[in-house]
């Protein structure tokens, strides 16, 4: 018979679990009678590692309510265990280390601040730094307590740099992380090595906290030690890598060069680093459009010449309007969606999160790039690719912010990223900010903005964060959350602005405003708002305010930017323009009417020297901004080259800046050059002119078209469509003030051309036109119905756009 009896070696020390319905098998009978198997005693824990191990059994989220509380009991059951008499070298080190990590975020979370603090947090600053004393002290006696000599290495560097004191400073922070990292052996782990690396590159890029600067403040840019600096220490943690064969290291150092360079603003180096950063992860795109000029800037122009006067045969003809108005008009630009590798790419994002959030933010980079450079076709090849990569989930493999690099066969490095709460708005607002065609019933540049924004209100409440965040990394997402929707209001009125949408422009600027002032923002975004309203100003004829606006946000941003910045630069041009336009106006009305581009150039310049000076600054600024800057700054250059009567050098610089407003996709630029440009040839080629005011009018039309619904047909059915308008929107005569001067125009070659019948339908348009304008002026409605100068009624019917071109089948004007 089979003994079931089993030899001490292989006997069971404990009880099997019962189960449900007993197993029968032919090779084991059934037990004749249950037997009882004795239960090891278990040893009670030591005091001194139940006590060490407390506060990981405590830890609890910033958002948890009883947060403070398990910080609370954390610091007096290390507390206690540090009193304990004869603790052994190791436990005695990581009580020590884990003193100053739990006082390091009770000071991070507030508890101990002056004002709100608790009373048992008060000394803990000392405490801390005595703790960190105390474990590094033990740990460079026993060589098997090196790693946690590296961790509290690291520990101290972070304290020095986040409360600086008489003892300690950022430069001392930085000083320890140097010695750190030339104490490493090739037996350390790696983990270990980069993070010492990384951290050093975030306190060189990182501002010290100071108690004289608000906390709210955006941070100010690089200066050129710090850049360097910077630059070489990444340089070194890619060398390191690259010994090492890890790639994915690689790819953070450089996606890190990519924003580092971003936010100094070195726009002559940002290509360069863009490109390396695409090619390390993966990432091809197709290069048409990308055209490098000397200084290394990726621009969208499609020549450099200078800016001597070109001749008659290289300015603007009527099929380069044509064929720009055909593939410009309503910018759709398409990417090619096999450039990027969707297969394996997208293979590797859903499975790697560190891969998904590096490829996110360098395709965040280059489409802010792009669109500063104002190549809209490179910008938005990778904006589908973003949007590609965000709708895909790739955001939920770190809700907490924290993404792994698996470092084999070592434990992985853990990297803080940007939380997904402000990746997903981020992504929105650069969408909003790379779509730049305000023209259309729904512009996409709104359509974002506004997606954003109510995504941003319906947000959770409860931010996932990892357990040894503090309350200063909750405050941190919530700040940004805000200023997120700060710059989103800003996109809101620039494009309700530019769509002749005041109403609506007004009451975004003043929400933007309340939100600034509530959250203590207002000091960051003066000279934005500013600029705002000098632009809401300039639109509605108010001259006068919208040049002491212009002047204000110019005096702020230069404070704050040292004269280098992109909203004194804009608000610079935006004065000098201003001027030129009322110094035109009294030289209209002093002049004789019957000058035109052919008579002799020896009219003195009617612009003055303040003016002039002005003109000058605004050009020198804009210069190297950009593409919309850029462009910007060839239209006042245009403008103070025909003020001396230079024709042909004012056709030269338009030519170069419609180019730039072209490619950049910047059709409110690009309506406003057209207008200028067939100005320039209504004496000469008045057909060529006709057809250059055409494709103006047209986009001046689509600047405040309407939404149409559908009624009774849910989707794209067929039914009975009506116009609805647009919150905020006057009508839908789009820009009526540039309809008007377009229309005056046409006026005048009808009549040269002898067509009495075209000269009164025009004549009826343009009055409907003027009282727009009077209207938009007098921040009133104009009535339904104006009296043109023929005694005429003429129905305003703005439901149906109204097209001029579109009215007469006699197209042609015979000369």
């Amino acid at each position: 018979m089979y003994d079931s009896t089993r030899s001490l070696k292989r006997q069971r020390t404990l009880p099997i679990s019962a189960s449900p319905t007993p197993r029968s098998s032919s090779l084991t009978p059934p037990p004749d009678s249950p037997k009882s198997y004795p239960t090891p005693a278990l040893r009670p824990l030591p005091p001194a590692i139940l006590l060490l191990a407390l506060p990981g059994l405590l830890t609890l989220p910033p958002t948890h309510p009883d947060f403070g509380f398990s910080l609370f009991l954390s610091l007096r059951s290390l507390r206690q265990c540090l009193a304990l008499p004869g603790l052994a070298p190791d436990i005695e080190c990581r009580a020590w280390t884990s003193l100053a990590e739990v006082g390091m975020r009770v000071m991070e979370s507030g508890f101990c601040s002056q004002e709100g603090g608790c009373d048992w947090a008060v000394g803990i600053h000392s405490e801390a730094e005595k703790a960190l004393g105390k474990g590094l002290l033990i740990a460079q006696k026993h060589p098997s307590l090196r790693p946690l000599r590296h961790h509290l290495t690291l520990l101290h560097a972070h304290f020095a740099f986040t409360f600086p004191s008489s003892s300690t400073s950022p430069k001392f922070a930085r000083a320890i992380l140097r010695r750190l990292i030339a104490s490493f052996v090739p037996s350390d782990p790696p983990g270990t090595v980069y993070d010492a690396h990384l951290a050093l590159i975030t306190q060189i890029i990182t501002l010290p906290p100071s108690p004289n600067t608000a906390a709210n403040t955006s941070p100010a840019p690089l200066g050129a030690p710090a850049l360097q600096a910077t630059l070489t220490a990444i340089d070194t943690l890619i060398t390191l890598a690259r010994k090492n064969h890890h790639s994915q290291i690689i790819a953070l150092a450089h996606v890190i060069r990519l924003r580092v360079l971003l936010r100094a603003s070195a726009w002559a180096q940002v290509g360069a680093a863009l490109d390396t950063a695409e090619v390390v992860l993966g990432l091809m795109f197709d290069k048409n459009g990308k055209v490098k000029n000397d200084e290394g800037h990726i621009m969208a122009m499609k020549n450099n010449k200078p800016d001597d006067a070109l001749p008659r045969w290289n300015s603007i003809t009527a099929h380069d309007v044509n064929a720009l108005s055909r593939e410009y008009s309503q910018v759709r630009i398409t990417s090619d969606q096999s450039n990027v590798e969707p297969n394996q790419e997208e293979e590797n994002t859903q499975s790697d999160p560190a891969h998904a959030s590096l490829v996110i933010h360098t395709l965040i980079s280059a489409t802010i790039f792009f669109t500063f450079s104002g190549n809209i076709r490179a910008a938005e090849q990778r904006l589908a690719a973003l949007h590609e990569i965000v709708d895909s989930g790739a955001l939920e493999g770190f809700k907490d912010g924290i993404v792994q690099i698996a470092l084999p066969p070592h434990p992985p490095l853990v990297v803080h990223t940007t939380h997904p709460l402000i990746l997903l708005p981020l992504t929105f607002l650069v969408s909003a900010t790379a779509k730049r065609d305000p023209v259309g019933r729904n512009p996409k540049r709104r359509l974002w903005a506004e997606a954003a924004i109510n995504i941003l209100n319906t947000a959770r409440e409860d931010i996932e964060l990892p357990l040894w965040a503090s309350l200063a990394d909750r405050d941190e997402i919530i700040q940004r959350t805000v200023k997120l929707t700060a710059d989103l209001l800003c996109e809101l009125v620039a494009i309700s602005i530019q769509r002749s949408e005041f109403d609506a422009a007004e009451t975004h600027l003043d929400a933007l405003l309340t939100l600034t002032h509530t959250h203590d923002l207002f000091h960051s975004y003066s000279a934005r708002i500013t600029l705002h309203a000098a632009h809401l100003a300039h639109a509605l004829g108010d001259t006068e305010r919208a040049g002491v606006c212009y002047r204000v946000a110019k005096s702020v941003d230069d404070e704050r930017n040292a004269g280098a910045g992109y909203v004194g630069a804009a608000a610079c041009a935006g004065e000098a323009l201003l001027r030129i336009g009322l110094r035109a106006q009294a030289h209209d009305e002093n002049s004789n009417p019957g000058v035109n581009e052919g008579a002799s150039t020896d009219e003195s310049d009617w612009l003055d020297a303040e003016t002039h000076a002005l003109a000058r600054s605004a050009i020198q600024r804009c210069h190297g901004m950009g593409g919309t800057l850029e462009a910007v700054g060839k239209v006042v250059q245009a403008a103070v080259v025909g003020a001396r009567g230079e024709i042909v050098g004012a056709k030269s610089h338009l030519k170069s800046a419609l180019s730039l407003s072209t490619l950049a996709g910047e059709n409110h630029l690009r309506a406003l050059l057209l207008a200028q440009v067939g100005a320039q040839y209504m004496h000469t080629a008045p057909a060529h002119a006709m057809e250059t005011l055409a494709v103006c009018e047209t986009l001046g039309a689509g600047m405040g078209a309407k939404q149409k619904d559908v009624d009774g047909v849910k989707g794209g059915g067929k039914g009975k469509e009506k116009e609805r308008d647009t919150e905020g929107s006057d009508g839908s005569l789009g820009n009526a003030p540039l309809r008007l001067w377009v229309g005056e125009r046409f006026l005048e070659i009808f009549k040269r051309a002898n067509k009495p019948h075209r000269v009164a339908k025009q004549g009826v348009y343009n009055a409907m036109y003027r009282g727009a304008v009077e209207g938009m002026i007098g921040r009133a409605r104009w009535p339904s119905a104006v009296e043109s100068d023929h005694g005429e009624i003429v129905p305003t019917n703005f439901g149906e756009d109204v097209k001029m071109q579109s009215l007469d089948a006699d197209q042609d004007v015979e000369m």
